[in-house]
């Protein structure tokens, strides 16, 4: 006889007894997964977040670097378009609508200010045309032995104008290697009378010429109008002959010769000196020994010699041709040396021979004999009592 047991109660008992022992084991594999998934989520997080910093680095220099040449380039474009405007005419010719533009686009700026409307604001000058309008004139001559280029000057005050207003006439010559504009006459308008000489008697002087002489060569200058003057034509500019007898004075240097008559005078000073000779028309410098007080008034000069005891002065006329000379001198002193020649002389007219003779290195003066005697070779000095001598300092 077989016996059915109900087993589902007891099936369903076990099953429970399972479970209820699997429990723990379930809760220690879901606190691992929560674990895990914390973890996983963890370094989503800081992967996410180091990849927005490196972003936002990396837009931010993009930003420094595209945005620079975007701020700048409008800077530039500006001022481009300002500066052309600026140089465009408004009298330009160019489409119309171009005009409208130019126009119209200064309006907001310019429209506020009310300078620019105001019906008082005076009209603009018009424009010179011509500011300074010459025409030349040259003429070359040879005169006096020399080779001359007068060059005459016309001022127009406009280019339209049929007269000039004023002239003039110069000359240029070259003087040590210096090129000497002189200037000779000036003519103030066409119908004036025109003065002459006009530049300083000490510039004449530098080129050859003296009043005299440049009043005629003055008087060969070419004019536009056809004019011609003599020498007593001319006007001495205003306070030209007072200028003229200033004595322009050079303190430790004597000026040779050409010692007027009855010279020296004794007993004076300087200034006495330098009034007698620009009260004499015939004086054209001075010599001043300081050592005994005597004034010799010469009618020219031309060479200068060192001496400390002497001061000397010259008139404009010959202050411009003076000549330095490097001579030393000596006194019951002989130069011995080459001697080229021998002549009959006075002291004075030996030592000028000697300091123009670019040959020349040295002198003796026979004072008992007045002979002068000019070596081109110089050896030593030896004594010899009577003897006055000089010699040329080396280099020069």
């Amino acid at each position: 006889m077989l016996i059915r047991h109900n087993t589902a109660l007891l099936e369903r008992a076990v099953d429970l007894v399972v479970k209820q022992a699997a429990i723990p084991t379930l809760q220690a594999e879901a606190a691992a997964y929560d674990k895990i998934a914390r973890a996983n989520a963890f370094r989503r997080m800081m992967t996410g977040g180091a990849i927005a910093v490196a972003a936002v680095g990396i837009g931010y220099g993009a930003a420094l670097f595209f945005g620079r040449d975007h701020r700048l380039a409008p800077v530039i474009d500006t001022t481009q378009t300002e500066k052309r405007d600026d140089r465009i005419p408004t009298t330009e010719t160019v489409p119309q609508d171009s005009k409208t533009e130019r126009t119209k686009a200064p309006t907001p700026e310019v429209s506020p200010k009310p300078e620019t409307t105001a019906p008082t604001q005076a009209p603009k000058p018009p424009d010179v045309v011509t500011a300074d309008f010459n025409k030349f004139l040259t003429r070359e001559i040879d005169w006096q032995g020399s080779h001359w280029s007068l060059v005459s000057g016309h001022h127009f005050n406009d280019e339209h104008d049929a007269t000039w207003d004023r002239a003039w006439c110069y000359t240029r010559r070259l003087v040590n290697g210096v090129d000497v504009n002189v200037d000779l006459v000036n003519r103030a308008s066409p119908t004036a009378r025109p003065q002459a000489p006009v530049s300083p008697a000490m510039t004449l002087a530098s080129i050859g010429l003296n009043d005299t002489s440049a009043l005629e060569l003055g008087a060969k200058c070419v004019w536009l109008d056809k004019g011609t003057f003599s020498a007593g034509d001319y006007e001495a500019p205003a306070g030209r002959a007072e200028m003229a007898n200033k004595l322009v004075a050079q303190d430790g240097w004597d000026a040779m010769g050409f010692d007027l008559p009855s010279m020296p005078l004794w007993n004076v000073s300087f200034d006495q000196c330098q009034t007698q000779c620009e009260g004499d028309n015939r004086c054209s410098a001075i010599t001043y020994d300081k050592k005994h007080s005597a004034c010799f008034m010469k009618g020219d000069a031309s060479v200068l010699v060192k001496d400390p005891d002497a001061t000397m002065a010259a008139k404009q006329a010959v202050a411009g041709k003076l000549q330095y000379s490097s001579l030393v001198f000596y006194k019951n002193t002989v130069v011995v040396g080459d001697s080229y020649s021998n002549v009959p002389s006075a002291y004075a007219d030996c030592v000028m021979a000697c300091a123009m003779d670019q040959k020349c290195l040295g002198f003796n003066f026979d004072s008992p004999n007045k002979m002068c005697s000019m070596l081109d070779q110089v050896d030593s000095l030896s004594l010899f009592k009577g003897v006055a001598s000089g010699s040329k300092a080396a280099g020069n």
